[in-house]
């Protein structure tokens, strides 16, 4: 690589969080925040993108800047109606060569210092995350157990380059340095032919110019200035759907290992009794509501994120969209959520058969009995007749 390759843009690192309950953007306390504008752009090209955002149009703010390392960072939140919390910190730079950028790319992987401190880098939107979530917590509905651990991406934004790099500059001629950038590896140089080709095969391009290149953690984007924005936002759309989506399997793993135990409990024995004072057969009809309860909660969930996908009118923004998805797997998580809420349906008619067993066996002693007091009435009567 020539020395006097050098890049200039920004490198932004996401960090999404699950908020732990839908968001209702009309009671967030708008006053509280420095919301940010974002006027677009119109005639940059032919096809200029245009979709429409299905329950996915955040609430951007600004959060100010903070000094990491060397490096003053803007700070930005994006609060998402589907329940998730973006911390987006962004550093430029200007004129840096491969190796340098690489270096910047992975900022957020060791230790760093911010205002004099030194401090783990997933600390800083760790604390922007808390605050917003604090200022907004009466706006979240429908609440449930929420986990502070957030899906991380990075994204590598490059405006310019000299001299000028085009598209197939970045998958031929600087193919290892790119996949240096993508996977953090500062040993770029001996990278194997095979981890090369993986990171570079999902890519777009829409002209000689402009490329696309999503991988697991990263993702490189070059030229396409006027339309940055429109790309970032897709794949900042699968990211939230993986998010949700790791969430809902969290959650059901959590019901299903409550419903476990209680079922187990009831199921060991052969004889649960009546209703009357019996412990087992009340769990268990709290277990059968709760099972039935966060099924359909999960299932409404997972519809909000369902539809956040459904983009209209530009394809190829659908087109990164769809490669996006495919490279989180998020058909996979859909699938396992899907299955896993098959198995609380499963779990669900398994209390309910219990529980209805113990309604017949209550009720037929109950029939025994009010047999018996009839008889004994009866019995009595003619006693008395005598």
């Amino acid at each position: 690589m020539p020395e006097s390759q050098t890049l200039s843009g920004r490198v932004i690192f996401q960090y999404l969080y699950d908020a732990g309950g839908d968001i209702d953007i009309s009671k967030v306390k708008k006053e509280k925040f420095t919301l940010i504008e974002r006027p677009r752009a119109k005639g940059t090209r032919v096809l200029a993108p245009k979709y429409e955002e299905v329950g996915f149009l955040p609430l951007e703010i600004d959060l100010g800047s903070k000094n990491i390392d060397k490096h003053r960072a803007t700070v930005e939140g994006r609060i998402f109606p589907v329940g998730a919390i973006g911390i987006y910190i962004s550093v430029e730079f200007r004129n840096l060569t491969f190796d340098g950028l690489i270096k910047l790319a992975e900022l957020n992987e060791s230790k760093v210092k911010v205002a004099g401190k030194e401090t783990e880098f997933d600390e800083v939107p760790l604390e922007f995350f808390r605050q917003v979530r604090e200022t907004i917590k009466s706006a979240i509905t429908y609440p449930y157990p929420s986990v502070e651990h957030p899906q991380i991406y990075t994204l590598v934004l490059i405006a310019d380059s000299d001299p000028r790099l085009d598209a197939e500059d970045f998958l031929t001629k600087f193919k290892k340095q790119t996949t240096g950038v993508l996977r953090g590896e500062r040993n770029w140089r001996s990278l194997s032919q095979k981890e090369v080709d993986d990171a570079l095969k999902p890519y777009l391009s829409y002209s000689d110019e402009d490329i696309v290149i999503v991988d697991w953690y990263s993702a490189l984007i070059s030229g396409a200035v006027e339309y940055t924005d429109d790309l970032v936002r897709m794949v900042e759309l699968a990211l939230v759907q993986l998010l949700e989506l790791k969430t809902y399997d969290r959650l059901l793993d959590l019901g299903a290992a409550r419903a476990y135990d209680s079922l187990r409990s009831a199921f060991k024995r052969p004889r649960m009794g009546t209703l009357f004072r019996n412990r087992a057969y009340g769990d268990l009809v709290r277990t059968a509501r709760e099972l039935a309860e966060s099924r359909i909660d999960i299932t409404d969930f997972l519809e909000d994120t369902r539809n956040i996908s459904k983009l209209t009118g530009e394809w190829y923004l659908g087109k990164l969209y769809r490669l996006a998805s495919e490279r989180f797997r998020i058909p996979d998580w859909l699938a396992l959520v899907d299955r896993k809420l098959d198995q609380l349906q499963d779990m669900y008619s398994m209390a309910m058969e219990r529980v209805d067993v113990q309604r017949m066996m209550t009720l037929e002693l109950m029939m025994a009995l009010l047999f018996i007091t009839t008889v004994v009435l009866e019995v009595l009567m003619v006693i008395r007749g005598l």
